[in-house]
Parts: structure tokens; C-alpha cells; sequence
């Protein structure tokens, strides 16, 4: 059985394709929800007007690449032409930002122009 097995088969590109594209899904929603309770927060008149930029500066970095990993995903999944370069680097991005979230969003942070 451990003959047959290969991993550039549709039948084990398409699961990790479509776990990648709800694990994208998800931290989207995530990062979109952190934008939008931002924006709409109140805002004290103690407190300097951009804080609230300062706070989802990360996000503004993180939505746009997770909508590049979703339409790759989907693209994928819709012709179903699996190129398994493209499935495990995908995978590979996403789980890497899932084992190193807090470091790469602190890094991220580090760049913020909003930075008093």
C-alpha cells in the first residue's frame, strides 16, 4: 500500500488545499473583524487619534495576504489543476504563520508607521 502512495495525487492535494483555504478564510475574518472594531471603537477625547491605526496596523499587512491565499486556493480548487509546488507552499505559508502568529504579528508591529 505504502507503494501507491504519492503526494502530488488530487486526492491528497485537494483536503490540504481546502485547509489552507478555510485556515486563510478564517484569519481574514479574524483581521478584517480586528479593522472594523477599530474603526467603529469609541474614541475618548484622551486619547490621541491614531491610536486606533496604531492598533490594527498589523492587520492593514495581514488581510491582503490571506485574500492572495484564499483567490490562490480558490483558483486551485475551481480548475482543479492541483500543481503541488503550489499546494505545499501555500500549506507551508500557512502553517508557518500559524506556528509563528505572535512573532511575525510583533514584527510586523515593529514597522508601524504610526509609532509615536
Amino acid at each position: 500500500m505504502s507503494a501507491n502512495f504519492n503526494f502530488k495525487d488530487d486526492k491528497i492535494l485537494k483536503p490540504i488545499t481546502i485547509l489552507t483555504l478555510l485556515y486563510s478564510a478564517l484569519m481574514f475574518i479574524k483581521y478584517i473583524g480586528n479593522i472594523v472594531g477599530h474603526l467603529f471603537s469609541s474614541h475618548s477625547p484622551l486619547m490621541p487619534e491614531y491610536l486606533h491605526n496604531y492598533v490594527a496596523f498589523p492587520s492593514y499587512v495581514l488581510v491582503p495576504f490571506f485574500a492572495i491565499l484564499i483567490f490562490l486556493c480558490i483558483r486551485t480548487l475551481s480548475t482543479k489543476l492541483y500543481n503541488a509546488k503550489l499546494v505545499y507552499v501555500l500549506f507551508g505559508l500557512a502553517l508557518l504563520f500559524y506556528i509563528f502568529q505572535w512573532q511575525i504579528y510583533q514584527w510586523i508591529l515593529s514597522f508601524n508607521p504610526y509609532n509615536s
